[in-house]
């Protein structure tokens, strides 16, 4: 166990009360009025809140640093081992939350991920933390990893997303222990998608509510369900779909039941799948992607869940990132590919497995230092498998795995079953190598898989290799 004293030379030291080793804390942190006034410990480290003359900080294990956060030390108080807070701001630790709300911030009951206070949700993981904004703070009800408002139902696991179709899960719990809180639980709730009628694909109506309809838990032996999420803020009496996507009415544009905040609604436009554009900015997923050119801007069709698009001057793709800096919840965000030239950028297969610029080859939309440009070869595509190869070896895009045993500067594509280099046989319908193969004597015999070499005869079935002694 560590604790904090202060030492015959006045200085703040860490001293382990095994061994009696002391270590003096940096950052500035002084003797003047010091003060712990909490700790707590992660592993075999120590943690804490301190106090000096000059204000209240936070001490940092793993750097063996104190920072200086808050000069508030009248109304500073902790909350948990991730909280605090002052008159001013909500902290994690020793950072603070943007106009965050400390006399209205709780823990929430029944749960140990979920704060809030009037305008934010809290979320916490093992891993993570991040806020949530899209979620009526006025009716937030926590259960274990679950989070509901009046309206919808979201579930924690590596981000916060939306689970109406779990609905089922804790209904019975939300009208045991909240049925004096209005909400979907209740039987006469007044946002019911009960009767609701289609407006046109994914979008459904009723007297004074729009959905989005999507499908939940479908599986191999089991049929998804029909879920409808209520598109919060809609006037249905200007709403208009867009696509199967978007959707927009005199104030807002609508990604499915989302709000796409900022978007100008008269000039919106769908360019397919989750990318759509205004005026004056572009958005995909339902976010705005800074910095795009919107009046230059271009997808490739087919590649919309890589995110794949340019500008004139930046290429971009989908990654799952933080939606706003510097707590925003991750989801999927177009963001730059750094170094890629836009003038030279190229989709090789339609489905974006292979693509290139001058200088590079992207392997689904990354970079792959390993390949090498000025030999890069696609051979082809059998789906799920995409062939390519260079001056160093032979590339599977499914699975991302380079193919182990074969030579690239030797490597020759003979049909769409068979290829080999100056020692290996290689079939690409089971994507392994055939070191008994004689690369020598080996030749295609027909075009459906047959083939030979000086010893045996092989042929292709059921998407195995057979062979068979000449």
């Amino acid at each position: 166990m560590d604790k904090f004293i202060v030492d015959e030379d006045l200085q703040v030291i860490l001293q382990n009360e095994e061994d009696g080793a002391s270590t003096p804390i940096k950052g500035g942190i002084t003797a003047q009025d010091f003060e712990v006034i909490s700790t707590y410990t992660k592993g075999w480290l120590t943690f804490a809140y301190l106090r000096d003359r000059q204000g209240i900080w936070w001490f940092n294990a793993r750097k063996n640093k104190a920072s200086l956060f808050s000069r508030d030390t009248e109304a500073f108080r902790v909350i948990d081992e991730d909280y605090c807070c002052d008159s001013q701001y909500v902290y994690l630790e020793d950072q603070a939350v943007p106009d965050s709300d400390p006399d209205s911030f709780r823990l929430l009951p029944d749960t140990p991920y979920f704060a809030q206070d009037q305008r934010y949700l809290y979320v916490k993981s093992s891993t993570h933390f991040h806020l949530f904004e899209d979620i009526d703070t006025n009716s937030v009800i926590a259960h274990h990893d679950y989070c509901t408002d009046k309206d919808h139902l979201f579930h924690l696991s590596s981000s916060l997303r939306y689970a109406n179709g779990d609905k089922d899960e804790v209904r019975a719990w939300l009208q045991e222990h909240h049925l004096d809180v209005p909400g979907w639980w209740h039987n006469h709730y007044a946002r019911s998608a009960e009767g609701a009628t289609q407006i046109t694909g994914n979008w459904y109506e009723t007297e004074s509510s729009i959905f989005y309809k999507t499908e939940w838990g479908g599986t191999a032996h089991r049929e998804a369900k029909a879920v409808f999420n209520l598109i919060r803020g809609a006037d249905r009496s200007t709403f208009e779909p867009l696509d199967e996507q978007f959707a927009r009415d005199r104030e807002h544009v609508y990604f499915q039941w989302r709000t796409v905040k900022g978007a100008d609604p008269n000039t919106f436009q769908s360019l397919g799948g989750p990318f759509g554009r205004d005026r004056n900015h572009v958005y995909y997923n339902g976010y705005r992607v800074d910095g795009a050119d919107a009046q230059h801007f271009e997808t490739y069709a087919g590649t919309e869940h890589l995110g794949l698009s340019k500008d004139q001057q930046h290429v971009y793709r989908t990654e799952v990132v933080r939606t706003s800096q510097l707590f925003g919840h991750p989801d999927d965000v177009l963001q730059m590919i750094k170094g890629a030239d836009a003038a030279t950028f190229e989709l090789i297969t339609p489905s974006g497995s292979w693509a290139v610029d001058v200088d590079r080859v992207y392997l689904w939309g990354k970079p792959n230092k390993h390949i090498d440009r000025a030999s890069f070869t696609h051979l082809f595509d059998a789906d799920p498998q995409s062939w390519a190869m260079d001056k160093n070896g032979l590339y599977n895009a499914n699975g991302n795995r380079t193919v182990k045993g074969v030579n690239g500067s030797t490597f020759v594509m003979l049909n769409r079953y068979w290829g080999k280099d100056g020692h290996v046989v290689f079939s690409f319908v089971t994507g392994g190598v055939y070191k008994a193969g004689d690369a020598a004597t080996f030749q295609v015999t027909d075009d459906i898989g047959g083939a030979e070499d000086a010893l045996f005869r092989y042929t292709v079935e059921s998407g195995a290799v057979r062979k068979k002694k000449r």
